[in-house]
């Protein structure tokens, strides 16, 4: 068992209801002590009275002979009640006044340092029954306010000290660091892979997980601080302790130097990479840390704490595995990065991200067939922000499934309107991770179409390969409804991700987007016509289109036409654009066959149908000036202008990558 564990027993009472139970015994036993010390004192009393004056009548009867014996009989009857009143409180003095006096010293005198304190008084009467209901009380408290110690500072799954703790440990060392000119640190610790892990095996199996992490941690922390802290690892031990979930800390009061601290996270580290045994399965993790120096990086323990895990973010941010120390300039970064929240929440609430339409060309007849609509940020003083800047923030906070929502409804909302004023065009959306694992995520999907009005032929949905391969089963069961009554399902992103096969044939898809790291790489790269050349074979043996993205010269245009690529996307054919543009650009390709002159695109890249230059029989098609064409050379496009589509081929989706 760990050293820093503490025993802690599940299903306890609350720690204050024996408290309770405890007062209320002593009030009981108060209240009969009250009644039988009444009693007690009336008879004292009565029989200290009765024995002076029994006494003092004996005396006088013997002297006088009964003369006078009214007269001296009242006056005897005086001296006898004032003697035995003296008699009275003498005994009242030994038998109550000094035990209460202990009693109210003892009570004075308690506090939360002194709750093992007991009282001893041997009185033999209802005072010592006092004492031991007393006592009793003081038990139950102690042992009360011990449990009550150990839920606000340990851990209840690891049974290790809590964030709470720590914090005040940190306290304590940053005093002491200060008082004698030393160093120490705080190692925050994150375990890779072990989210995945519990999703993969279920909330029990994690638990179970966590302890067998806790205990190998507790281990490598005492064999560790042997190594790295030598002369005080007896005096002054690391301390290790659980803040939230799969993280934890690491308190080193006293370091030589930030290397000492770095080779002791790295152990640590190491410690975890071997295989944990669980449930007939071998379970490789790996850790994350961030080091906080102090007393330089933090004033108190909280400081130094975040400090830490802000330098740890900064580690998982990196890819995991990694050890980062923090700096002032991570700091820095969290508070732009704080303000960028802050701002893209008032950004949803004001509705400054808007759908930019990028279009979406047919290969084979140069035609507009669709469109992707791409999230951007159109801020009141910034302007138009990168994706690239706030994608990340959102998909890391959560916001991104209401910006995505915020998107597919004006996406759809616009192609109804486009269709209503004689062009069908088909838009498609990108879907977050976030938005894919929301429970109602099929209904509001359907519900945007129907609150729009927008055909479901007309409406694409894009999955990333690597959400789709995360989880086939899922991905399939909620993709079906949807499929099932006309929207198209796009893979985007495909040949970047892990597919498996079998697996891609049974999911319910109907376009391969062919990810635009291929395409860039033509001319460049020896095996990219090949890697693109096998994407679009296995799309064709599937029946599915093929979007390639990111087609910005008319050699990339051309080169996908003879492989047999369906749909090209690209600066070549247009940038993104707004909802306005795009539909003038719309209306301008198909009345004169080249690109709208709305300042979307270059004119050394205006399109034209015309622009036509015939292939060599085996040679790779060349476009003169633009990427459509038809004739010997299998050009894109008819000589005369193309027509909307009544029935788009290809569509986009709402970009929640960086793209430009």
């Amino acid at each position: 068992m760990p050293e820093h564990r503490v025993g802690l027993r599940h299903g306890t009472r609350d720690p204050l209801e024996s408290t309770d139970v405890a007062f209320g015994a002593d009030y009981n036993a108060l209240d009969r002590l009250k009644r039988s010390l009444a009693g007690k004192l009336v008879l004292t009393f009565c029989l200290l009275s009765a024995v002076v004056m029994s006494g003092m009548l004996f005396a006088l009867f013997a002297l006088t002979g009964f003369s006078n014996h009214w007269m001296i009989l009242a006056g005897l009857s005086l001296v006898s009640l004032a003697l035995a009143t003296v008699a009275f409180f003498l005994v009242i003095r030994r038998m109550m006044i000094e035990p209460l006096a202990e009693i109210t010293d003892f009570a004075k005198a308690t506090n939360l340092k002194r709750l093992g304190a007991r009282l001893n008084l041997r009185t033999g009467d209802e005072l010592e029954a006092l004492s031991h209901a007393i006592n009793r009380m003081m038990q139950r408290i102690d042992a009360s306010m011990k449990r009550i110690q150990q839920l606000a500072f340990v851990d209840t799954v690891t049974e290790l000290p809590n964030r709470e703790r720590l914090r005040q440990e940190a306290d304590e060392a940053l005093k002491m660091s200060m008082a004698s000119n030393l160093q120490g640190a705080i190692i925050a610790l994150d375990v890779d892979k072990f989210l995945h892990v519990q999703n993969t095996l279920g909330q029990i199996a994690g638990q179970e997980l966590l302890g067998m992490v806790s205990e190998r941690l507790a281990a490598a922390v005492r064999a560790s601080d042997r190594i790295a802290r030598r002369e005080t690892c007896t005096s002054r031990p690391a301390l290790l302790g659980r803040t939230n979930g799969s993280e934890f800390s690491i308190l080193l009061p006293d370091v030589k130097d930030a290397t000492s601290a770095g080779r002791f996270a790295q152990l640590i580290s190491a410690s975890l990479r071997q295989p944990f045994e669980l449930k007939n399965h071998r379970i490789a993790l790996g850790a994350s840390a961030g080091i906080a120096v102090f007393p330089q990086d933090g004033e108190v323990g909280e400081d130094l704490m975040r400090s830490a895990e802000l330098a740890l973010s900064h580690a998982r941010n990196a890819g995991g595995g990694r050890v980062v120390f923090f700096t002032r300039k991570l700091n820095q970064q969290a508070m732009q990065r704080l303000m960028l929240e802050n701002e893209m929440r008032a950004g949803i609430e004001a509705g400054q991200f808007v759908a930019y339409y990028q279009p979406k060309i047919d290969l084979g007849t140069g035609r507009i067939c669709g469109c992707e609509a791409l999230m951007r940020w159109e801020h009141p003083k910034h302007g138009l922000i990168s994706p690239a800047r706030f994608i990340p923030v959102a998909e890391e906070t959560g916001m991104i499934a209401a910006m995505g929502y915020t998107i597919m409804r004006d996406a759809a909302k616009a192609a109804a309107g486009w269709l209503r004023r004689g062009m069908a065009t088909r838009v498609a959306v990108n879907v977050s991770a976030v938005q894919f694992k929301d429970g109602d995520f099929v209904n509001k999907v359907l519900g945007v179409l129907e609150e729009t009005g927008l055909p479901p032929t007309l409406f694409e949905l894009e999955v990333t390969e690597s959400l789709a391969m995360e989880d086939p089963e899922t991905v399939g069961r909620m993709l079906e409804p949807i499929r099932s009554r006309g929207v198209r399902i796009a893979m985007d992103d495909f040949g970047t991700g892990h597919s498996n096969l079998s697996q891609l044939s049974q999911l319910p898809f109907d376009v391969f987007k062919i990810d635009q790291s291929f395409v860039a790489a033509l001319g460049k790269e020896r095996n990219a016509p090949a890697m693109i050349e096998t994407i679009i074979a296995m799309a064709g043996a599937l029946n599915y289109e093929t979007v390639a993205e990111g087609v910005e010269t008319p050699e990339h245009a051309a080169f996908l036409k003879q492989r047999g690529a369906t749909i090209g996307q690209g600066y070549l054919f247009g940038r993104p654009m707004k909802g306005e543009d795009f539909e003038i650009f719309m209306r301008d390709w198909a009345e004169t066959g080249k690109a709208a002159t709305v300042g979307v695109i270059p004119r050394k890249t205006e399109v034209r149908a015309s622009d036509i230059k015939p292939a060599e029989a085996g040679a790779p098609v060349i476009l003169s000036k633009a990427q459509l064409g038809s004739g010997a050379g299998g050009g894109l496009a008819s000589g005369a202008p193309a027509q909307p589509a009544a029935a788009p081929a290809e569509s986009t989706g709402v970009a929640l990558r960086a793209r430009a």
